[in-house]
């Protein structure tokens, strides 16, 4: 299937996994893009409906595929698989970074970057992620709909619409 050589490259792009002493080997990665592709499936509406089986690691169709070419799909799905291995890694760092050792005289305090990870958080794939499927979503008119009409809440009381010293603000009602 093509889809395993397109989104892992991608992923591998967003995760700096690309020199040839790689971090991740294939295998680990797919497992890791069928696992964000499970998570795009169900947090975004897409145009093909994805059997996305796990323990067989398989997407089906293929998005990669000529007939399907789904690049939304793609695209989400490998910033997903970058965003899951984030915090995967933000979640070892912070683990770590507390070791402190001493032994008499001796001390080891390893001091970490995790402020950094927690940066690669807010704004790395995730955030990419988050804004991008919220633009796909407002974005995609078939599922845009409004709901139009005369209804202002069950606590308006258009007499008091502008007085303020009349709300009660401890339980909401007007009294």
């Amino acid at each position: 299937m093509s889809w395993q050589t397109d989104i892992s490259i991608i992923t591998r792009v967003w995760i700096n996994d690309l020199g040839m002493e790689r971090v991740y080997s294939d295998s680990r990665l797919e497992q890791l893009i069928v696992v964000a592709a499970k998570y795009v499936k169900s947090e975004i509406n897409l145009a093909y409906d994805y059997i996305i089986d796990l323990s067989n690691e398989t997407i089906t169709p293929d998005p990669s595929s000529a007939g399907v070419n789904d690049e939304s799909f793609i695209a989400f799905t490998a910033l997903k698989a970058a965003c899951l291995l984030d915090y995967s890694t933000f979640r070892t760092k912070a683990a770590n970074e507390g070791v402190r050792a001493s032994l008499g005289s001796a001390s080891l305090s390893v001091g970490g970057n995790l402020k950094g990870y927690e940066i690669i958080l807010n704004q790395g794939p995730c955030a990419l992620y988050n804004k991008l499927r919220m633009e796909h979503e407002v974005g995609n008119v078939l599922l845009l709909q409004a709901i139009l009409g005369p209804f202002s809440g069950n606590q308006f009381d258009p007499d008091i619409q502008n007085s303020r010293e009349r709300f009660n603000n401890r339980d909401g009602f007007y009294p």
